[in-house]
């Protein structure tokens, strides 16, 4: 059903149009009436605005010529109908100038009036069913600039090789240019959605809404606070993360506290559920993410569902997990070498029995996030292997003693290694699944033919010829289409410049990525847009 603003100064033509046709079975109802432009104006500010507007063309003080140009001034979409005389030809030639939608002389014809509704009616269906698709497919924008925003994120927390100028880039590109900046200042927070017993005793079998609802209601919190940016990991569905970003004029604890007060309050409130909240240390410049996430992992550990714990002193007496010993235990568990591994590992904690319990147990955590890292690279099919390194974030905590700590970072340290092994040293076939799921996830950073070979422990030439055995494709061809077919994708967002759109898919320049693109799919991708959006608007 449509609603029409009807608008006339003489009440008994008003009447004697609403009477002319049965309005409901033309698909309309009379929603609004207005005796001049004046009182119509009034009508629309207070709102909701009707779907068409009929009007008189000759009224007194405000007539139809003066209210059609303050409607479309202020309601460019408005469709108008212009009710009009047969002397009133000047009067109709403005209005039509005005771009109105239609007309209808006085007296108004029966057959006429129906056939005008029923061909505005095929013209506003049309108009809803496109404003659908773009309010979709705007949607669809942002949940894939939101999505690659978080994947950022993890790249910088879990500590992957990164050049920091090109992530700089990314930030910039991705909108989000506190990021890019050498000295950023930080905290993470995390939460846990705790079902209390008996809340699901109706539903248990749809867990997953509730799971749905919590990472929804999270997001909206973070909405009006502009400097805390959500993520999460997809396998950990009660748990969301949050990078809060510190400027020099915010009050920090404060400022975190009021947010995490806000944000278990609405889970109380709206999902009826508990929350686990801990509170990272504050951390300054993109090489600390990685800690600072980990001392948030390391707080919530310790949290109640009554109190958050909040890190502190730990970062400073961590200095001997540098990147370069974070970079040698890497190597020496990708090269399944036990013995270099228990090395490194022993440097970092040589001065073990003088660090205060809670400091070791967090370096333990950075380990355990190291491993997950690996693991995530090597291991193909099911991630038990990640779940379980998982579950020992969670129990990390409970050891008494660093010796049961080092023995469990051991036996994780080997458990990894199998599956590096499993992968690596196997057949081929497992090797470049691996390294297709790697690229796939990835593909939106600088990736080369040399950089794989290096991360996989393979000669350059014989990756480069089994990749092109398993893809059916060369490698720079293969990847080639990850980012082209991404960037079409992006193209759809009308506010992503080109030069945007070629960074967030992985090229240098958006020239370089102009003449790929172009290669690819016949134009260019200022033409593919243009096109793409003429299409939409059809």
């Amino acid at each position: 059903m449509y609603r029409m603003m009807l608008i006339d100064d003489e009440v008994g033509v008003r009447n004697s149009i609403k009477a002319k046709i049965d309005w409901a079975s033309a698909g309309y109802e009379i929603a609004m009436e207005a005796s001049g432009g004046a009182e119509a104006l009034q009508l629309l500010a207070g709102g909701p605005l009707p779907d068409v507007v009929m009007t008189d063309i000759r009224m007194p003080q405000m007539d139809g010529i003066a209210f059609i140009h303050a409607c479309k001034s202020e309601y460019p979409g408005m469709p108008i109908i212009v009710l009009s005389g047969y002397s009133d030809f000047e009067y109709m030639k403005a209005a039509i100038q005005l771009g109105v939608k239609d007309y209808l002389l006085k007296p108004v014809v029966r057959s006429e009036l129906l056939a005008l509704l029923a061909r505005l009616s095929g013209e506003l269906e049309e108009g809803r069913n496109r404003e659908t698709r773009q309010a979709q497919e705007e949607l669809i924008h942002h949940q894939a600039l939101q999505t690659m925003r978080e994947q950022a994120i993890w790249q910088l927390v879990k500590a992957e090789g990164f050049s920091q100028s090109a992530m700089k880039e990314r930030m910039q590109r991705l909108r989000l240019p506190s990021l890019a900046v050498d000295d950023v200042a930080a905290q993470f927070v995390t939460v846990e959605m705790r079902i209390p017993p008996g809340r699901l005793d109706d539903w248990s079998e749809r867990k997953d809404l509730l799971y749905l609802a919590f990472q929804l209601l999270c997001r909206e919190s973070a909405e009006r606070w502009e400097q805390v940016i959500p993520f999460y990991d997809a396998g950990r569905p009660s748990i969301l993360h949050y990078l809060v970003l510190l400027h020099g004029d915010t009050n920090r604890d404060s400022f975190v506290r009021s947010f995490v007060r806000e944000l278990k309050r609405n889970l109380k409130s709206y999902l009826k559920v508990d929350s686990v909240v801990g509170i990272g240390e504050p951390i300054l410049g993109l090489r600390q993410l990685k800690d600072g996430y980990a001392s948030s992992m390391l707080s919530w550990s310790r949290s109640t569902i009554d109190s958050a714990h909040t890190g502190s002193q730990m970062l400073e007496l961590t200095h001997a997990f540098t990147p370069e010993a974070e970079r040698k235990l890497v190597q020496s568990i990708e090269n399944v070498d036990m013995k270099a591994f228990i090395h490194h590992m022993q440097t970092i904690f040589a001065d073990g029995q003088h660090t205060p319990m809670f400091v070791f147990t967090f370096m333990a955590l950075r380990m355990i996030l190291l491993f997950h890292s690996v693991a995530k690279k090597f291991e193909l099919g099911d991630t038990s292997l990640q779940n379980y390194l998982w579950s020992c974030q969670l129990t990390v905590r409970d050891y008494s003693s660093r010796e049961q700590v080092l023995e469990q970072l051991h036996e994780m340290a080997q458990l990894v290694m199998n599956e590096v092994q499993k992968t690596r040293f196997s057949s081929g076939q497992q090797m470049m699944e691996a390294i297709r799921k790697y690229v796939d996830e990835n593909f939106c950073y600088e990736l080369t033919l040399s950089s794989l070979a290096d991360m996989f422990h393979l000669n350059e030439t014989y990756l480069s010829g089994l990749f092109k055995q398993s893809a059916g494709m060369t490698f720079s061809d293969y990847v080639t289409k990850l980012r082209l077919s991404k960037a079409v994708v992006l193209l759809k967002d009308r506010e992503l410049k080109l030069t945007d759109i070629a960074t967030l898919v992985g090229y240098s320049s958006s020239s370089y990525f102009s003449t790929a693109f172009k290669k690819y799919y016949g134009k260019g991708p200022k033409e593919y847009r243009e096109e793409l959006l003429r299409s939409d608007a059809q």
